[in-house]
């Protein structure tokens, strides 16, 4: 697990004060270990710095996660210089750009009104300014990604590229494909985003210097990508290889949230709740390090998850009403603004609570709203996830035609792409329905070749008790989870104090520890140690 020790942000401490050719934000995208470029960033603003020195260290200190001191950097620029100067009024289109590219970093939306600046400013940029076009078309891309629209988020991304590369500046281009990538993933193309990630990484070894930064974010997205193919191992290898380099150095939210969640995700699969929630504990805290509330936000819906489909339905609940999500309402717009909607982890999360909290019925109506936005926003991956769960409240209704086909659907939709994850996630709740669709029982269908091989993978995972090759060392992370709260126990640490060191609820903790004197056969705190410390689980 990773220790809850954040260190901040690294900020270069040189000063700015050059006027040559290297000292503007386009530099950074062209070749981002050029020399000298290092001199950008600074810890604070001196007088009678240029505005061109002041928007480039804003640009730096943002991209290597200080948006803060970027912010600082465009305040004074803003106040320290009269508005009248045509020098100030040269950079005016770059304060726009530089200003958005910001807000980005410091986890706030490019609203409408933002994209109408920057669709008018592109009428005023210089032909020969093909950089600055290009860092246009990027934020235009980043305010339709989060909006969930995604025809328009990749048109604005391939501008983007392509203004880039005329530019001279393949470090800026790179960074679209982590767009498309995430466009691919959300539309249900899991092979086709790992393609683009590869052809990244293919492009960043050609490029001169290291980039050492972009090649972790390219490692932590392909990592989410291989979790939704289940596959455990690579997912993890990537994350341990970037984890490093995105905490002390990357502060972009899509990047930051996709290391979190996989890195949650990863913890449930091998350690349960406790080593999921051990997980959030962590992300929590960097989200407060960084002033990050969307951030946030979006482990907090990876805490619904992992509380829910652990069966913990009131804690969830709790949560749930602590971030203001209610499903009482079936309103599958009431996250709108939220970023996370275009994953649809938010809704997913809702009508999982909704099936696992035995409202069947309420579940169908929310997941009929929430396969419209998916629709409208060609977010297959979260349809295929939706109808997975609908198959779910129809068998709670003994409606098991409905069921066999809301599965199959959710199969349908994805086609060949290798979508096991999610299936296997919610649980052997639905092996009956994969049986039945193995067997042609209330098929209306036939099912292909294809559906059949998925589907017995599928259940071989289950009837293999769910651990493969990737999965090994499940058992033994549980082990160390019980071993660490009889640890706890031994010292003699109340529940509350457990939940401090764990990173969960008094209620969290009380459950386990019901399941740990259950497999002890004990029935309090005392015999359990005792009982642990003769079976060898603890030492005396």
């Amino acid at each position: 697990m990773v220790q809850n020790n954040l260190e901040k942000p690294k900020r270069a401490t040189s000063t700015v004060g050059h006027t040559d050719h290297n000292n503007d934000w386009r530099s950074y995208m062209r070749a981002p270990n050029m020399p000298g470029l290092d001199a950008i960033a600074t810890d604070r603003p001196g007088d009678g710095v240029s505005p061109q020195a002041m928007l480039a260290s804003a640009f730096v200190l943002a991209k290597i996660g200080d948006p803060t001191g970027a912010r600082e950097q465009l305040r004074h620029m803003t106040s320290a210089t009269d508005e009248t100067d045509p020098a100030v009024g040269t950079h005016a289109a770059d304060l726009l750009l530089v200003d958005a590219h910001v807000r980005v970093y410091e986890d706030r939306a490019l609203t409408e009104e933002h994209s109408a600046r920057l669709k008018r400013l592109l009428s005023t940029l210089p032909a020969s300014d093909q950089v600055g076009q290009a860092l246009t078309f990027n934020h235009l891309s980043t305010a339709a990604l989060h909006r969930g629209e995604f025809d328009r988020a990749q048109d604005h991304a391939e501008n983007a590229i392509r203004l880039y590369l005329l530019g001279g500046a393949q470090f800026g281009s790179l960074h679209m494909h982590t767009h498309l990538g995430q466009i691919r993933m959300m539309r249900g193309d899991l092979t086709g985003a790992i393609a683009q990630y590869d052809q990244m990484e293919r492009s960043l070894d050609q490029l001169d210097g290291d980039p050492q930064g972009l090649r972790a974010i390219c490692k932590a997205l392909k990592s989410e990508v291989y979790y939704e193919m289940n596959k455990m191992g690579d997912a993890q290898s990537l994350l341990a290889d970037a984890l490093t380099s995105i905490e002390q150095t990357d502060a972009w939210l899509d990047v930051l949230a996709a290391t979190y969640r996989v890195r949650a995700r990863l913890a449930f699969v091998q350690a349960g709740l406790p080593g999921a929630l051990s997980e959030l504990a962590h992300a929590d805290a960097a989200a407060r390090d960084r002033q990050m509330p969307r951030l946030a936000r979006l482990m907090a819906v990876e805490r619904i998850r992992a509380l829910t489909l652990s069966d913990e339905i009131k804690t969830a609940n709790i949560e749930m009403q602590r971030i203001g999500l209610d499903p009482g309402k079936l309103d599958a717009n009431q996250p709108q603004m939220d970023w996370g909607l275009r994953h649809g982890t938010t809704n997913v999360a809702i009508a999982r609570w909704l099936v696992r909290a035995r409202r069947a019925k309420r579940a169908l109506d929310f997941v009929d709203l929430a396969e419209e936005n998916a629709i409208r926003g060609g977010q297959l991956l979260s349809l295929a996830k939706l109808r997975v769960i609908r198959a779910q409240a129809h068998l709670q209704l003994n409606g098991r035609s409905d069921a066999t086909s809301a599965l199959l659907s959710s199969i349908r939709l994805l086609g060949k792409q290798p979508f096991r994850r999610f299936i296997l996630d919610e649980g052997l709740s639905l092996q009956p329905v994969v049986q039945a669709a193995l067997d042609g029982e209330r098929v209306k269908v036939p099912i292909d070749t294809v559906q059949r091989h998925q589907l017995s993978e599928i259940m071989h995972h289950w009837s293999s008790g769910g651990i493969s090759s990737t999965e090994g060392q499940s058992r033994d992370r549980q082990g160390d989870s019980k071993r660490r709260y009889l640890e706890l126990l031994a010292q003699g640490f109340s529940n509350k104090e457990i939940g401090r060191v764990m990173g969960v609820s008094s209620n969290t903790v009380k459950y386990h520890l019901k399941q740990i004197y259950g497999e002890l056969h004990v029935h309090n705190r005392a015999r359990a140690v005792s009982q642990a410390r003769m079976l060898g689980i603890i030492d005396d």
